[in-house]
């Protein structure tokens, strides 16, 4: 970790309306910073970004361009994601994601595509705004809403409005002509979709 500049005269990230900060002056400002936290000699969260601020007052801290990932009690990788600001409170636990967010669960198996996303961590809740669209591709099934809420603890995510997505089947269908070929070839292959909300 390289600390270029410990002081700045202003707050450069713009945070948005939904973000405030005590002071506009933040404490220090890390370039390309990449932090790793560990629990019982084992690392269990990495986070890099372009620019991180800290502020000392309301321990917030602000990071642009961030990559994260999270390893479970087995060393395997749990969680891989991006967004374009990462507001962290370190105080309260929690976590608040904006813009091109993109986060890849490994169990269970998902995606997530939003623009506003919040992360408690002392609860283990995922949630977006009332109003905020997100997206979940989980296996052959993408399906976008607004309202969303996960558990951790549970393993299972809602959304407060109408859904809508699709689920993707692949079928392998032989026919007789097919069956008689040789090995070279290959039974085709139909893809159906079927529209749900």
């Amino acid at each position: 970790m390289i600390l270029f500049s410990a002081f700045s005269l202003s707050c450069s990230l713009d945070y948005g309306k939904e973000i405030s900060v005590k002071d506009s002056v933040p404490e220090f400002i890390f370039i390309s910073p990449s932090f790793l936290r560990f629990e019982n000699n084992k690392k269990t969260a990495e986070l890099t970004a372009d620019k991180l601020e800290q502020y000392k007052s309301d321990s917030a801290s602000f990071a642009s361009n961030s990559t994260f990932t999270t390893w479970n009690e087995s060393s395997e990788i749990q969680t891989q994601g991006s967004c374009q600001l990462l507001g962290i409170d370190s105080k309260n636990e929690v976590y608040t994601l904006f813009n091109d967010i993109k986060l890849l669960n490994k169990n269970p198996d998902l995606q997530i595509t939003a623009e506003n996303l919040k992360w408690n961590a002392k609860s283990e809740q995922l949630t977006s705004g009332k109003n905020d669209t997100v997206t979940i591709i989980k296996e052959d099934t993408q399906v976008t809403g607004k309202g969303f809420s996960a558990s951790s603890i549970s393993n299972k995510f809602s959304f407060q409005s109408d859904i809508e997505g699709t689920i993707t089947q692949n079928q392998e269908e032989e026919t007789p002509a097919q069956a008689t070929e040789t090995k070279e070839e290959t039974p085709s292959t139909d893809n159906k979709e079927d529209k749900a909300q």
